[in-house]
């Protein structure tokens, strides 16, 4: 099953362009499946990357074409390139008159992390209703 690619088609991104993109930023490919298909049943585009070298690829190719997230979900722990990492580069590659996009934390570290200035973080195994609220406030979606 090849869903981690199917919606950076075209055609799918085409179809779903007035949806809001959202960037699922996670190793575990059960959690981006998962968070992938909730997203859709939600109304949102979901854009999925299993590291946070992935997920700068994509930023700026969508930033290069005026495409923006609505919001982030970021694991902390990966490999290649980590959660604190990505959102470093993040911020020092965002030059558009858009401020940044909100970032929910994923992680199991039950540690502080408000030393990485997210939206919001939610602690894995997490419910989906918490994270579809979280999402709703982050993009203004009813």
């Amino acid at each position: 099953m090849q869903l981690l690619h199917a919606p950076t088609l075209p055609e799918m991104i085409d179809k779903n362009s007035e949806r809001p993109l959202v960037l699922i930023v996670d190793d575990h490919a059960a959690v981006r499946d998962m968070l992938f298909w909730a997203l859709q049943l939600w109304g949102y585009h979901p854009i999925c990357a299993a590291n946070g070298q992935e997920a700068m690829e994509w930023m700026e190719k969508a930033l290069s074409s005026g495409r923006y997230p609505a919001a982030i979900l970021l694991d902390l722990l990966m490999p290649v390139v980590d959660g604190p990492k990505f959102l470093s580069r993040m911020r020092a590659h965002w030059h558009t008159p858009l401020p940044l996009p909100p970032v929910v934390l994923l992680t199991v570290d039950k540690s502080n992390h408000a030393d990485l200035d997210c939206n919001d973080i939610l602690i894995k195994p997490f419910h989906l209703k918490d994270l579809c609220e979280i999402l709703k406030l982050l993009t203004n979606q009813s």
